[in-house]
């Protein structure tokens, strides 16, 4: 089996490309700039340079002669929604048409979306399923939404999979990693007084879910949350962080919602002006405050049989070690 892979030089996409190859795959990987990659992916793929925002028709040679085509490539920080779109909606349009006009015979699609593009749960007892009206928060969760829109249309042409991560972390992952930096300083984050609850997963048991859910028939035109089988809060992962990281502090930052709202007006001034994206600015607080992001995972479990394998313990351990092992992270 031949497989594409576009966004190999990011924290998923460097997963999938390595579990394609442990089951034997042979791969291709679409990038930009191949200096970006991970060392353990230097060798071993093949490379296409390009990348998403590219026409159709300069796409074609990546995905000529492939079986299965995994795109995991997005675009995760923006200013506006114009830079969301162009890359998270129009991109996945570009890679289908690419597909299509190569008329490639390929077995699989599977667009890897977001949770973000259903939004987040209304309260405590709403966990989310793939039949929910979606209601997206951020630039970022809208451009997925129509992601998945424009994915859909091409299912008739060629079979396609929507999979829905909810809060990915792992070695390699640069989001999640700024929970670790805090704690590892000896700060606890939480934003305002009510307990945030979400739903996670392993950045490499995702890939698997990912990959497995191309070799299901009964996958073909659905679209899937793959993700833990129970939610966590986030005083109990950040007790697991003070566990592992054992810095020599132990404090609770408690910034007042106004606070975090100013703060994060002042990073869109910043970047208005250096035309970089700041974090947090005030669309990405759209999807901080918000107190419950809860995912269910039932249906992917009920159609692939996909249960999650690493223990979150054992995951935040792991990615921990990576952070040190690489000098990203200093213990204080």
């Amino acid at each position: 089996m031949r497989s594409l892979v576009t966004g190999a030089t990011g924290f998923v996409g460097s997963h999938v490309a390595e579990v394609l190859r442990e089951r034997g795959h042979s791969v291709r990987l679409l990038v930009r700039d191949e200096r970006r990659l991970y060392p353990e992916l230097r060798e071993g793929f093949e490379i296409i340079k390009g990348d998403v925002t590219q026409k159709p028709e300069d796409l074609r040679k990546a995905v000529e002669g492939v079986d299965y085509v995994f795109h995991v490539a997005g675009l995760i920080k923006g200013r506006t929604q114009q830079e969301f779109t162009r890359v998270n909606a129009w991109g996945t349009r570009n890679l289908c048409e690419a597909v299509k006009l190569a008329r490639a015979d390929i077995m699989r699609f599977v667009a890897v979306s977001s949770q973000a593009a259903v939004g987040p749960s209304e309260d405590s007892r709403d966990v989310v399923t793939e039949d929910r009206t979606p209601h997206p928060v951020t630039y970022y969760g809208r451009s997925k939404l129509l992601g998945e829109k424009f994915a859909r249309e091409y299912n008739a042409i060629f079979p396609v999979t929507i999979i829905r991560p909810p809060t990915v972390y792992g070695p390699r992952d640069s989001a999640t990693f700024e929970f670790f930096k805090w704690m590892a300083r000896g700060y606890a984050l939480q934003f305002g007084n009510q307990e945030k609850v979400f739903s996670m997963i392993h950045g490499r048991d995702l890939a698997r879910g990912i990959m497995e859910s191309a070799m299901h028939d009964g996958t073909i035109g659905e679209t899937f949350f793959v993700t833990d089988a129970e939610p966590y809060p986030m005083s109990w992962v950040m007790e697991l962080l003070r566990d592992t990281l054992k810095p020599g502090k132990n404090r609770i930052m408690k910034p007042p919602v106004w606070l975090a709202r100013m703060f994060a007006r002042t990073n869109d001034i910043i970047q208005f002006i250096t035309r970089r994206p700041m974090i947090p600015n005030s669309d990405k607080m759209r999807e901080l405050m918000p107190a419950y992001w809860v995912c269910s995972g039932e249906k992917a479990r009920q159609v692939f049989g996909y249960v999650s394998k690493i223990p979150i313990r054992d995951g935040l351990r792991e990615a921990a070690d990576w952070y040190l092992k690489n000098g990203w992270l200093r213990v204080k």
